[in-house]
């Protein structure tokens, strides 16, 4: 059209420009890019200003307009400089016509030098923002107490009642399921502590006093601890995978817009599931580890299973058995409290599952030393 047009005609179609920049090695584009304008000798006027070897930019912000034929002709340009080993550092257009460019032609700009934005901090950043991540997490897990506190206060309110099958469920696979896991590991405990003291008593002539070493320690401290220990692995993981798939199947969002509260109908059953069956885990474990060692001391220290049976209650006080058992209802909290914390706090994705899971057992167990060494200094300023 423009080839057949008249001189005088031609006047009124605002050509195409193309210039090279030497100094600023820049190709400065302006005037109409159009099938109106453009034909086959504009091909051989790119030809003439291709340039090797260099980093150019490509200066289009005069372009007056530009159709897909015009960006084809720019496009041409870039193969070429490429073909020349040149790099096309830079494309500057109005956005319409970078965009008609990158879907026509299926242009991206690629950085032959891409910038490295990866950032390596410091230890002492690294140690603040440990320190302000562990800040936040406690307010945040604090504020979940309360919300848990909440919907205990209006737990049998008579609009919202409780959610049985999930104590159940609860009972059913950390009571009922780790029966056999945490005793044995707690009778083992008892036999390898009995094994390992006996030398000693055997030396001192002392042999009957390993019945008072191990009801302390064992009824005490050691199997509440090992037993809280074992459910926040196997049943506090399990609560956060669980809460975490809903969380990622918006399966909890659905609660939400159906007026159910998540924290009544997933927290509350859990808890006070795992309030009843911890106890009784570890007054079962309390027995699996009395029989580890008594057995090791019927056979080490000539101590006989009367003998060991009557000296247990006589030399080693109630209070013991009492407060290893009252310890299990703060760990039963703690793995409940935590296990559906870490839950709610999955993203959208399977790998945060993961992440969130291996979180919920180090920080119940985490917590769970913490509150067995508090109380421990409780219960020795108040004497028992």
């Amino acid at each position: 059209m423009y080839k057949n047009a008249l001189e005088e005609n031609k006047k009124k179609y605002d050509t195409v420009q193309i210039e090279f920049d030497n100094k600023t090695d820049t190709y400065k584009l302006s005037g109409e890019w159009s099938w109106v304008v453009l034909e086959k000798s504009t091909d051989k006027i790119l030809d003439k200003l291709i340039v090797s070897g260099k980093k150019v930019i490509i200066d289009g912000s005069k372009v007056s307009y530009m159709d897909t034929t015009g960006a084809f002709f720019i496009h041409r340009l870039i193969s070429k400089l490429q073909n020349a080993s040149s790099v096309v550092s830079s494309v500057e257009m109005l956005d319409e016509d970078l965009a008609l460019l990158k879907m026509t032609t299926g242009f991206e700009l690629k950085h032959d030098n891409p910038i490295n934005f990866e950032y390596k901090a410091g230890v002492f950043e690294k140690i603040g923002k440990s320190v302000v991540d562990l800040w936040h997490t406690t307010v945040e897990l604090i504020e979940f107490f309360g919300h848990i506190c909440v919907a205990f206060a209006t737990l049998f309110k008579r609009s919202q009642s409780l959610y049985y099958p999930g104590i159940v469920e609860t009972i059913s696979s950390a009571g009922i399921g780790g029966i056999l896991i945490s005793s044995l590991l707690c009778f083992l405990i008892g036999v390898n502590l009995a094994y390992q003291m006996s030398p000693q008593f055997i030396t001192y002539g002392a042999n009957v006093y390993i019945v008072n070493f191990l009801g302390i320690a064992l009824l005490r401290e050691v199997t509440p601890l090992l037993t809280a220990i074992i459910v926040a692995g196997r049943t506090g993981s399990a609560i956060t995978a669980s809460i975490g798939t809903m969380k990622v199947l918006e399966e909890i969002d659905a609660l939400q817009t159906m007026g159910i509260s998540p924290v009544r109908r997933l927290v509350i059953p859990r808890l006070i599931g795992l309030l009843i069956s911890l106890p009784i885990l570890t007054m079962i474990a309390d027995v699996a580890s009395m029989l580890g060692g008594a057995i090791v001391s019927a056979t080490s220290l000539s101590v006989g299973y009367s003998l060991f049976l009557n000296k247990l209650q006589t030399a080693v006080s109630i209070n013991n058995y009492t407060i290893g058992i009252f310890k299990t209802f703060t760990f039963a909290t703690i793995i409940a409290m935590v296990g559906c914390f870490c839950g709610f706090r999955v993203k959208g994705n399977a790998d945060s599952i993961g992440v969130q899971t291996t979180r919920s057992v180090v920080m119940s167990i985490c917590l769970i030393v913490l509150f067995d060494a508090i109380y421990a200094i409780i219960f020795k300023i108040l004497g028992m």
